[in-house]
């Protein structure tokens, strides 16, 4: 049996995140007469974005096994900080009773402004401190799941000139910004390879054209040469602890 650890039915409040998928890898099964997490879904194994004042909402959920039957899970949540999340209402995740194999769910809800009042060290990678009970086993693991909780990005394009003679230069510009939970501010986001995109009229997809830097204040310039008419865009592919964004596409007509 595992080591039992004091329990705690509190779990609530809660940290912006992005969510992630985890599985045991094979071979690893525990013996059968110990529980056996097959794994924990944050976000539905997406990413938890935040940004700097809308609250954000994702749930979990845990699928664990035993012949006795799964009755209880605990799931708080830790940054690379250590800010702590709890599930909503400090609530023990629901587990549905069936055996041997059962589903744990709950959510959480992550305020930035109550959440995040220092700055955005939370950012990056968060583990899920797990605690499972079953009838004759209990488990616990405060390393092995893991999801992302990233920093909201924001990115914009603007195309001129508009119209535009072909074969004539396009500049396009835009600012790549993300959240500060320390202000509750957007900010510049400086020294990012930013994509510029184009998509033909009629076209469903976006060809890159070049890769530029973004510079002071998160500023982003780039140029193509006018061949027909589309849609201009900037695109971020995110980092460790800022989400992956890409700007609105800005039509411009070439004649």
């Amino acid at each position: 049996m595992h080591t039992t650890v004091g329990r705690t039915a509190t779990v609530g409040l809660v940290c912006a995140l992005a969510g992630a998928a985890f599985t045991i890898p094979s071979g690893q099964a525990a013996a059968a007469d110990e529980i056996t997490v097959d794994k924990v879904v944050v976000n539905g194994g997406k990413p938890v974005v935040v940004g700097t004042h809308a609250v954000v909402k994702f749930p979990i959920a845990v699928t664990a096994s035993h012949a006795s039957g799964v009755y209880q899970a605990n799931a708080t949540l830790f940054s690379p900080s250590y800010a702590v999340v709890y599930t909503d209402g400090g609530q023990l995740l629901d587990c549905a009773e069936t055996k041997p194999t059962t589903t744990c769910t709950g959510s959480y809800t992550v305020d930035p402004i109550k959440v995040f009042t220092q700055d955005s060290s939370p950012a990056g990678t968060w583990k899920v401190h797990l605690h499972v009970d079953a009838w004759e086993d209990t488990y616990e693991n405060q390393d092995k799941y893991t999801f992302k909780l990233l920093r909201a990005a924001r990115l914009t394009a603007n195309a001129t000139p508009e119209p535009v003679k072909k074969g004539k230069t396009i500049t396009v510009k835009g600012t790549l910004t993300r959240a500060d939970w320390g202000t509750d501010t957007y900010v510049g986001f400086k020294g990012q390879p930013v994509k510029l995109q184009f998509r033909k009229r009629g076209a469903s997809t976006y060809t890159t054209i070049k890769t530029v830097t973004s510079g002071s204040g998160g500023a982003v310039t780039a140029t193509a040469t006018a061949s027909s008419d589309g849609y201009y865009r900037f695109a971020f592919a995110g980092t460790g602890t800022t989400s992956a964004v890409k700007a609105s596409g800005d039509f411009v007509d070439v004649r």
